[in-house]
């Protein structure tokens, strides 16, 4: 079997047991066993559990910054793409348990083998905030007199959200409010038609 099956057999098993269980109750052994492999073998792509837990929640939000990309690549204008991106990345996010197991406060300090992904993560919304405002500059609907203290503050209210949606497992609940909610923000930010 090729390695690049193997390794990721392995990630692929991992990140179904890190989903269910969190990370402290999944073991290197269950992970093995369900891919009838030999514990060693883990070990051998991966120094550790912690190593392997962070290369999945990477695919994970990796998965989640090419879809956000298609976004702030497209040709809607910097309103529409806006609300796109919002609610499209609460949708995503919502999906990726792994991500939400690294929200959980004692899990951030206790493991913070996680940081490099996260921070990585938080660049990447940075460099897609920036690009949405950028044109919504461009084409008149944004006027910022300092751009990257907008695109902070725009990514701390996102993140910001993210605990009580997930970890209280509200998003079900809040997502229709937050569709008309978003449809709201555009809509009063659109000049009105002449």
């Amino acid at each position: 079997m090729p390695e690049i099956h193997v390794k990721s057999l392995i990630v692929e098993s991992a990140a179904n047991f890190f989903s269910k269980f969190g990370f402290n109750k999944t073991t290197m052994d269950e992970i093995a066993r369900h891919i009838h492999k030999a514990k060693g073998v883990l070990y051998y792509y991966f120094k550790s559990k912690e190593e392997l837990f962070n290369e999945v929640l990477k695919q994970e939000l990796g998965k989640v910054k090419i879809e956000l990309s298609q976004i702030t690549s497209g040709d809607s204008d910097s309103l529409l793409m806006l609300n796109e991106y919002l609610l499209t990345r609460l949708r995503l996010l919502y999906k990726s348990l792994n991500y939400h197991e690294t929200l959980k406060a004692d899990f951030f300090e206790k493991y913070h083998f996680v940081n490099d992904v996260r921070v990585d993560f938080v660049d990447f919304e940075r460099s897609q905030i920036s690009i949405i405002l950028s044109k919504g500059k461009a084409e008149g609907y944004f006027d910022f007199k300092d751009l990257n203290s907008a695109v902070n503050v725009i990514v701390m209210v996102m993140s910001s959200i993210d605990i009580p949606l997930f970890l209280q497992n509200k998003y079900p609940e809040y997502e229709s409010t937050i569709m008309e909610l978003s449809s709201m923000l555009v809509n009063s930010l659109r000049p009105p038609m002449k």
